[in-house]
């Protein structure tokens, strides 16, 4: 069952996705219809899921599930990744590359492949981190490289 996202609980779980390149007004729109679409149907064993999505600062696609009513199950989440990579296929853009490091670098969103972070950012440089599991957490998915996963690459 689709829901507004920013009604559903903090502790809803999420699931982020990132798109190398700031997306535009037409393909935020597309994301979102595709996605609200495949979540007002969404379902674990035939139980009705509750969840909403969002674009965060043009890049990150943000799906989040209220898990006090019911959690996702493997087939659930399989549905989700598909729909995921429909939306790659028809807009020809990659969201699921876990390689990329997504830093702010002069106020701007940069995507920099993993191996070449040493090279363009430093400790303090802001990162998003995806590897957040919770709503909540988006409050503080900005941070310096030095407190991430990341912290060892520079």
């Amino acid at each position: 069952m689709l829901a507004d996202f920013h009604t559903l609980p903090e502790g809803s779980r999420i699931w982020l996705y990132a798109a190398e390149n700031a997306l535009s007004k037409v393909q935020q729109t597309y994301i979102l219809k595709v996605i609200s679409e495949e979540l007002n149907g969404w379902n674990a064993h035939k139980k009705p899921l509750t969840a909403g999505v969002s674009i965060l600062e043009n890049h990150f696609i943000v799906i989040a599930l209220d898990e006090n009513k019911n959690g996702a199950s493997g087939c659930s989440i399989d549905t989700l990744q598909n729909t995921i990579q429909k939306i790659e296929k028809e807009l020809s853009i990659p969201l699921m590359n876990r390689l990329n490091v997504f830093c702010e670098i002069e106020e701007e969103i940069v995507c920099v492949p993993s191996f070449k972070l040493g090279s363009i950012a430093k400790a303090d440089t802001p990162f998003s981190d995806l590897t957040i599991l919770t709503k909540r957490d988006i409050d503080t998915y900005l941070k310096p490289i030095s407190e991430g996963w990341v912290a060892h690459l520079v």
